[in-house]
């Protein structure tokens, strides 16, 4: 995914952030050690990261296969710059509370999605393993909550899309927040 588009929705988390809400209940941070025990830990673990500027967690976040490659130039991701990146566009005067779950689909035909052989293509090509190794996928729909510096909490929806790969839930990538969604 472009660093623009993600760019983009994490601004747009942000920004349009308007519902109040006022003692909105919040499950527990993740921490490294659960990260990638479920899809949902994975996703809130990865909003978590960002907000919290917490590199070993986003790090976790993504399996080795994709940390680890080597482009042509030798050089592996920068996880610290791709955390910097995503900190840049964040408002100071929101401090991350934290996120709930709203509900997640799995990919799969019951819910619609009929291409799954096609996304689990799409998560080798871009995290450096094979087809075969992308054994579920979900997307998961997360309320994030924000205190802000004025004493009110405001919430935004966002939607992520996680894959499991042997027995660990990772991050694959954003989804629009007008994406068809049944919770």
């Amino acid at each position: 995914m472009s660093k623009k588009i993600i760019s983009a929705v994490l601004t747009a988390v942000i920004c349009l952030a308007s519902f109040t809400a006022c003692g909105a209940q919040v499950d527990e941070f993740v921490t490294v050690d659960n990260v990638n025990q479920s899809s949902v830990n994975v996703a809130e673990g990865f909003f978590q990261a960002i907000f919290t500027y917490d590199l070993d967690l986003l790090t976790a976040c993504y399996p080795d296969s994709f940390k680890n490659f080597e482009n042509e130039d030798g050089e592996t991701v920068d996880m610290e710059e791709v955390l910097f990146e995503y900190y840049t566009y964040m408002d100071p005067s929101y401090t991350y509370a934290g996120a709930s779950l709203s509900g997640y689909n799995d990919y799969n035909e019951d819910y619609g999605y009929t291409d799954f052989p096609t996304l689990a293509e799409d998560i080798a090509a871009l995290h450096h393993t094979t087809p075969d190794m992308i054994n579920q996928a979900q997307i998961v729909k997360l309320r994030l909550n924000f205190d802000v510096d004025d004493g009110s909490r405001v919430t935004t929806d966002v939607y992520i899309l996680v894959y499991k790969m042997d027995s660990a839930w990772y991050v694959f990538e954003l989804q629009n927040s007008d994406a068809e969604f049944a919770a």
